[in-house]
């Protein structure tokens, strides 16, 4: 079976790490043929050749927008006309290939139902990001764009409840279907050796106003200042988004942090790196599943994380970590000092946050859900 993925941007972050690690995994274990259209050349195409994995390049648009005027809005139209026009080019790239199914990984796109329908194959649209987080609107507005979503896939799949319910009012009930993401804990094992004289947090992603890295910064200082402590470091892991990056910058730069704070950027492998921390940070709004999370869960680290999106799904209180009012730095810096004052706490969170991680969000359980639903379209 050929199935055809098709991805809004060609970075290696999460949506396009979880892909590759399911096309993988359905290859090996289910025998499915990956194939995948990108818009441009980008990081993804080292892993795709790589792991042998055919790919196709063809510049298509995003159907969603954070821009408003009259001129932007006719901008986007003129987009989805050439999205359309595009699509009899777009199928002939693999034309010596038979196409059984269209897996859109993201809602920012809309190309692939397009496809499916001149392929008369069935599509997929997996969801992984909620519009409101980024500000998103659709670029045809509310009822085209609710109408094209209503009829534009067989099955949509939602990577939380929050999610689920956040496109309630978009897409029919009965074709939803709440699938975790899935991390690859192949080969991991607990790891409770840390380092001893410095307290070590991450906070991993891009560092961007819904990322909310503001709250940790806040924290660190409150920790510092009225709890005395010294021997801390905040590590950020990731790239970043202006202004919000000079807006950190700054803050770090007024308030003397620079002793207790390192910026790493992008990492491609972040294991090293996370193996060494006790502590992981998710301090997003309207997080729609949180893969850094789990990756912290994997790296035998308990989890502080907002009371915000998704975060209330993966995080049980006192159990594998501590959910903290969002936007609320006092209560962040509170639950951090509970771990600092007790490191067997935080070791005994860290090996129940590896293990949950292990037995609930797995890459394993992800294909396995996911394969049974193309099974379930394609017979």
């Amino acid at each position: 079976m050929n199935i055809l993925f098709i991805t809004h941007y060609t970075g290696m972050y999460g949506a396009n790490q979880s892909m590759c690690t399911l096309m993988v995994e359905l290859r090996e274990q289910y025998g499915i043929t990956p194939l995948v259209l990108l818009p441009t050349e980008g990081d993804i195409c080292k892993f795709l050749k790589n792991n042998n994995i055919q790919y196709f390049i063809s510049h298509y648009y995003w159907w969603v927008n954070a821009e408003h005027g009259l001129f932007q809005y006719l901008l986007n139209w003129r987009k989805q006309f050439i999205n359309f026009r595009r699509v009899s080019k777009i199928i002939h790239l693999f034309d010596s290939y038979t196409v059984s199914l269209v897996y859109s990984n993201s809602i920012t796109i809309n190309i692939g139902y397009f496809i499916s329908r001149k392929l008369n194959c069935p599509h997929i649209w997996h969801i992984r990001e909620s519009l409101k987080a980024y500000h998103f609107k659709f670029s045809m507005g509310y009822f085209l764009s609710k109408f094209f979503l209503q009829k534009g896939a067989k099955k949509y799949i939602l990577i939380s409840d929050f999610l689920k319910n956040d496109y309630l009012p978009f897409l029919p009930q009965h074709r939803m279907i709440r699938i975790y993401n899935g991390i690859d804990f192949s080969g991991y094992e607990v790891n409770t050796i840390k380092p001893a004289n410095v307290f070590h947090i991450a906070i991993e992603g891009i560092l961007s106003e819904q990322k909310n890295q503001l709250d940790a910064l806040h924290a660190l200082k409150i920790l510092i200042e009225r709890y005395q402590v010294k021997q801390i470091q905040l590590h950020f892991i990731g790239g970043y988004k202006e202004p919000y990056y000079t807006e950190i910058k700054k803050y770090v730069r007024e308030n003397q942090l620079g002793n207790y704070v390192q910026f790493h950027g992008h990492m491609a492998q972040v294991d090293q790196i996370l193996s060494k921390m006790h502590l992981g940070l998710m301090c997003s709004e309207n997080e729609a599943f949180g893969r850094v999370t789990v990756e912290y869960m994997r790296s035998t680290m308990p989890v502080i994380a907002s009371n915000s999106g998704a975060n209330p799904e993966l995080i049980k209180d006192d159990y594998n970590g501590y959910l903290y009012t969002i936007y609320h730095p006092e209560e962040l810096a509170e639950k951090i000092f509970t771990f600092i004052q007790s490191p067997e706490k935080c070791k005994q969170m860290g090996i129940n946050a590896f293990h949950y991680g292990k037995s609930h969000f797995s890459s394993e359980q992800n294909t396995k859900a996911i394969y049974k639903v193309i099974q379930e379209i394609i017979h």
